[in-house]
């Protein structure tokens, strides 16, 4: 009974272990240099959130989304099921509910996210952009702090989705907002696009 004591413990531990990891993630402050005079978009910009599990669930973006909006953009985040065919019907019902408005809408996805709901993007109509964070996208920056116990908790959560290819933590700026500057570029880019359309 005392050695199996430790192991009932394990579960409990993991559980609070991917809970404090993703409250820190969603409270954390980040310090970054805002880029004047930035073209807005005309259109709201949608952070689509990617697969998720108990080790990385809240805040899937991290710090991209209040970058774009202290710089002025609409932004808002879209919570799609953490996984399964739910996603795409989720998405499908998202742009049937906004048909009656004009609006369409700036998309930023993983890769991942692109592929599953690719068909959706290029037939609605909704759609004014799809920008997916990869890899080479985001510019690498060694001089920012990083944590182990967040990459940690990101290497429980792609052994917990090992059947899907997620992005990097690299690519959701788990430990800094990497892209933000190209992030920024790409949105600016959008702008211009609203606006000569």
């Amino acid at each position: 009974m005392e050695q199996i004591l430790p192991l009932l413990f394990l579960p409990f531990l993991f559980f609070a272990f991917a809970l404090i990891t993703n409250l820190y993630r969603e409270h954390r402050q980040y310090r970054f240099q805002l880029k004047p005079n930035c073209l807005l978009t005309r259109n709201p910009i949608v952070f689509i959130t990617g697969p998720r599990s108990i080790f990385y669930f809240r805040k899937y973006w991290n710090a991209y989304p209040e970058v774009l909006a202290e710089h002025g953009y609409n932004v808002f985040t879209l919570h799609l099921p953490w996984r399964g065919p739910e996603r795409l019907r989720r998405m499908t019902e998202f742009l049937q509910n906004k048909d009656q408005t004009s609006t369409k809408y700036h998309f930023i996805c993983d890769e991942f996210t692109a592929s599953e709901l690719k068909e959706v993007f290029d037939s609605s109509a909704k759609t004014a952009s799809l920008t997916v964070l990869k890899e080479d996208s985001a510019v690498s920056s060694k001089d920012q702090p990083s944590s182990i116990a967040l990459a940690f908790a990101y290497r429980l959560h792609t052994w917990a989705c090992r059947s899907l290819k997620l992005p990097t933590a690299h690519d959701l700026g788990l430990q800094f907002p990497h892209a933000s500057s190209w992030l920024l570029q790409r949105m600016q880019e959008r702008g211009e696009q609203d606006f000569l359309s």
